[in-house]
């Protein structure tokens, strides 16, 4: 069951060592801080082996620069916490494909990342090249 707070779920992927969060619409910074929090909770069982975030931004608009902060942020934890892949789920926007690439650069973790048009393909790359 997904966990919810105004545009921002978070669910786990049955099976895999991978948190799953979906966005619809605007988000807002305190939103992020809660998806943060969230998907660290629901990692934490996993930090010793490591484990993998799909950020199903698909349905979301662009974010604000403070937004984007948060997300370095968010991301820089994440590393921290032993997430060792990125997968950005974008649908065919080309915008939030440049944000999310950006976002990742500027939080210097070196973390592996891949974009995609569909969850499918994402948890396809986690699990052939990422071995996640």
């Amino acid at each position: 069951m997904a966990k919810k707070n105004g545009a921002q779920s978070v669910e786990t992927i049955a099976g895999r060592k991978i948190v799953l969060s979906a966005g619809v619409g605007k988000t807002n910074v305190d939103e992020l801080k809660w998806l943060t929090e969230t998907v660290l909770a629901e990692a934490k069982s996993w930090t010793s082996s490591g484990w993998a975030y799909i950020a199903d931004c698909s349905q979301m608009s662009p974010v604000s620069p403070a937004e984007g902060g948060q997300l370095v942020e968010m991301t820089r934890l994440f590393v921290d916490a032993n997430c060792k892949a990125f997968a950005f789920v974008e649908g065919n926007s080309l915008m939030l494909k440049i944000q999310a690439q950006k976002n990742t650069q500027r939080s210097e973790t070196g973390v592996m990342e891949g974009h995609f048009a569909t969850l499918d393909e994402a948890l396809d790359w986690l699990k052939n090249d990422m071995k996640i």
